[in-house]
């Protein structure tokens, strides 16, 4: 089992900084944040130089022994405007070229792949309608990451159209070739039941990991009801992507509220004695 984290845990530290914590955590890689206006790769300002941003980030990430697990990439501060599914054509576009950029700073950086967001249901409209225009969408962006090399996968969130299990399976069945970066954060915060969440595992490129509870977004590992013991059990041995340690912090759902230096370590070794526990009722 392959641990990374995310860089953009810590938004207030330098870039190297937050690498240094990751080594630290005794990751072997790191998730790297390209988030319009909030992570410490910056999409507004790498745009038109990608090749220069790309190698500096390689470089410090590189030199602390780490390698790039994956890229995630948001085009705005909000889930609308641009999002795959806009229902404004000129919005979509715009946000193509920012998915462009994305794909080649996820390649020049060596990651195996990327994730973005899946779009949101607009005002009343019927969800078929949100879904098959976020289906038009990100077949798109599987062609022009596949094309190169990269694997796409989108995060089911909080607030986008396929924020339950069953919603998320119907995307993934309208896109061929597409995965899920799954955080089991966002459905369990809504309500859904862990047996409901567990069969979008093989589907899943890449898991962000985090405490939750019901109600509760992002909790303390002494307060999650997620069962990573049985995750990693699901995942077996088939699965080759990361388990990223994924804490935020910013004031979104309350996300500001933990510790998340402490919580990472702590889901750390959570995870690691479920690898080992899996490991060794496979050598029975």
């Amino acid at each position: 089992m392959r641990l990374s984290c995310a860089d953009y845990t810590w938004p207030l530290l330098p870039h190297g900084s937050a690498l240094d914590i990751v080594r630290a955590l005794g990751c072997e890689a790191v998730d790297i944040g390209f988030m319009t206006g909030r992570s410490h790769v910056r999409p507004e300002t790498a745009h038109g130089s990608i090749g220069l941003a790309a190698g500096a980030v390689r470089e410090r990430v590189e030199s602390r022994g780490l390698a790039v697990a994956d890229v995630f990439a948001i085009p705005a501060a909000d889930f609308e405007s641009l999002a795959p599914n806009n229902p404004d054509a000129r919005r979509r576009e715009l946000a193509m070229e920012f998915f462009a950029d994305a794909v080649d700073f996820a390649r020049a950086v060596g990651a195996p792949g990327l994730t973005t967001l899946p779009g949101v249901v607009f005002g009343d409209e019927p969800f078929e309608r949100a879904l098959e225009r976020s289906a038009q969408g990100l077949r798109r962006r599987v062609d022009l990451a596949g094309a190169v090399g990269l694997a796409l996968s989108v995060e089911p969130h909080t607030g986008s159209l396929i924020d339950t299990p069953d919603k998320a399976a119907r995307l993934l069945a309208a896109v061929p070739g597409l995965t899920l970066t799954l955080d089991y954060g966002h459905f369990v915060y809504g309500g859904s039941p862990q047996e409901d969440i567990d069969p979008l595992l093989p589907h899943a490129r890449h898991l962000q990991c985090r405490a939750a509870r019901p109600g509760v977004l992002q909790a303390r590992v002494a307060e999650d009801t997620v069962d990573w013991a049985r995750v990693v059990a699901a995942l077996g041995a088939g699965y080759d992507g990361y388990l990223a340690l994924e804490y935020v912090w910013q004031e979104w759902m309350d996300c500001d509220r933990v510790d998340t230096v402490a919580e990472s370590a702590l889901l750390r070794d959570v995870l690691l004695a479920a690898a080992r526990a899996t490991a060794g009722a496979g050598a029975r």
